[in-house]
């Protein structure tokens, strides 16, 4: 493959991954979990692989200067945009993932290094999905399983089995089953989900 190729491959894959960033700034991302992390590493592997290719070319070590120099930026501040590159790029913090049919699925987890565990519920649109609603998770343990001063940890078991059992234009209705405890719970189909907040 000769270095034209090479270059417009990397373009078409880092054109790609910033069309990724943009839709998860706008709440959607490609359909599927894994999918937004492939592209991340993809665009990873050919950044190291450019860089290491046209090293002496000026321009690349421009670039790998600018890298670099986010990166350490993003340390700087208590390293929480570090950690946000961080949980965009892996799977960390996100524990538990249910497919509730084929349009619509939930991820239990937490978005960020700050956050306290979400239920965040996802709705299929053709090649992308759209968040449609965040809930703290210890929201969902509480009207679950009604908890008491005596099963505090109640917040940290996973769900063992969600079901979709209704869908309208405003709510989407759930039921979750956590410590063998079953509650449908009503969200709000909602367009920004950081009203809940």
């Amino acid at each position: 493959m000769n270095s034209k190729n090479i270059v417009i491959a990397y373009l078409a894959v880092t054109l790609i991954f910033l069309f990724g960033i943009v839709l998860s700034l706008n709440n959607y991302s490609f359909a599927g979990y894994y999918i937004d992390k492939i592209i991340n590493w993809l665009w990873l592997l050919m950044t190291i692989f450019i860089i290491i290719r046209f090293w002496k070319k000026k321009v690349i070590k421009i670039y790998f200067g600018l890298l670099i120099s986010g990166i350490i930026l993003s340390i700087l501040p208590l390293m929480i945009p570090f950690f946000g590159i961080i949980y965009y790029f892996s799977t960390i913090g996100c524990e538990q993932r249910i497919q509730l049919d084929d349009t619509y699925r939930i991820e239990r987890g937490r978005p960020g290094a700050l956050y306290r565990p979400l239920i965040t519920i996802y709705k299929k649109e053709g090649i992308f999905e759209k968040q449609i609603s965040r809930i703290p998770y210890s929201d969902i343990t509480d009207k679950v399983t009604e908890p008491s001063p005596e099963t505090l940890y109640e917040k940290t078991q996973p769900i063992q089995d969600a079901k979709l059992m209704s869908i309208n234009n405003d709510s989407i209705g759930i039921e979750y089953r956590i410590m063998n405890k079953q509650k449908v719970i009503y969200h709000q189909n909602k367009l920004n989900w950081y009203d809940d907040f």
